[in-house]
Parts: C-alpha cells; structure tokens; sequence
C-alpha cells in the first residue's frame, strides 16, 4: 500500500497482550481518568487534559478520528488490555516529515504501569512504522527524570541522542532526552533476534 492509504482509517494492531484500535465515544470516560491523573500529568509539561466534559470529547474524537487522520497529520490508537478489556493507554505516531520520519508519544494509565504494555505498544507502532509506512527514523522526546519511559522506548529499540536543551515540551519549556529508532538498525536487530 501506498503511504497515504493508510490514513483511511485508524489500523488495528495487535500484540500479545494488547489490541491498538481506533477510539471510540465508550473509551472516553477511561481516557480521561487516566490522561487527568497527576501522575500522568506530571511528565507532559502542563498539558491539560484535551476532552473532559461531552463538547471536548467529541470534538476531540471528531479531530483524532476525522480530520487529523485525513490531513495525513497522526494516527491515535486506544490501547486496550485483551485480558480485561480495559481501556488502558493511548499511543500516537505523528508529526511526519516527507513521509520517512515521524515522533511516537504514549500515555498509559497508572494502574498499568510496571507490566511491559508500554513497550509492547511502542514496538509494535515502531514496526507499524517501519514496515507498513516505511518510515526511515522514528524519534520521541522524554523528561529527562521520567525513567520508566526511558526504558520503554530503550526496550522498543531507541537509542538516546542527546539532550535538547530548554525544548517546548507541552506548554512549558523543559530539557528533554532526544531517542530515535533508525529503520535499518531495527531491521537489522529483529533479523539478529530471529537467527
């Protein structure tokens, strides 16, 4: 397929643990429980929650479903625990440049933390990435005191680059760790995992 057809519609993954799917109006009370939590909140540099209350969630769903999607702009997936069917993260892939870079973000609920579906979501949208898009580098930006996150996208295959000194992070200006994920390179880790 060609890149732009795949901005028809939010594509289904799915990983051992997790389905990855498009978000829907039933997803929105869970969603803005978790993406409200402090602990959450913490590490997005003043970034309020984008959808609590009936207007917000629908024009929020309407962007991230609708017109995002069609201006080819980023693809939001609800994670969704298989076990439970637990609403219990979101995870994007976005801001693209000339079709061979993108940055990933994910936000998980709290209750969730400390059981690997951060990475496994990560991985698998760095795949999605890498061999549906055909994307050449994939790239994310952390505080440098959020550690988990860290080790998630080091587990996913990112390799820290460097500090970006007093970057806008959210609303506010932070220093943040610049990871990226190189398609050869995670090719050439996935084909040394398989021998």
């Amino acid at each position: 397929m060609r890149f732009a057809d795949y901005f028809s519609s939010i594509p289904r993954l799915e990983t051992q643990r997790l389905i990855l799917r498009a978000f829907t109006r039933a997803d929105m009370a869970a969603y803005v429980r978790f993406i409200g939590d402090p602990r959450v909140q913490r590490y997005l540099g003043g970034g309020a929650p984008p959808c609590s209350g009936e207007p917000h969630s629908t024009n929020w769903l309407n962007n991230i479903n609708g017109r995002l999607l069609k201006s080819k702009t980023v693809f939001t997936w609800c994670v969704e625990c298989k076990e439970t069917k637990a609403v219990i993260g979101r995870i994007d892939l976005g801001g693209f440049v000339k079709r061979s870079m993108a940055d990933i973000a994910y936000y998980f609920a709290p209750e969730s933390w400390g059981r690997g579906y951060a990475t496994e979501a990560a991985a698998a949208v760095t795949r999605f990435g890498f061999d549906e898009l055909k994307l050449h580098r994939i790239q994310a930006t952390v505080m440098p005191g959020n550690a988990a996150s860290l080790r998630v996208l080091e587990k996913a295959g990112y390799a820290r680059e460097g500090v970006l000194r007093k970057a806008l992070m959210g609303r506010e200006f932070h220093d943040i760790v610049l990871l990226a994920a190189v398609r050869e390179e995670n090719l050439n880790s996935t084909e040394r995992r398989r021998a």
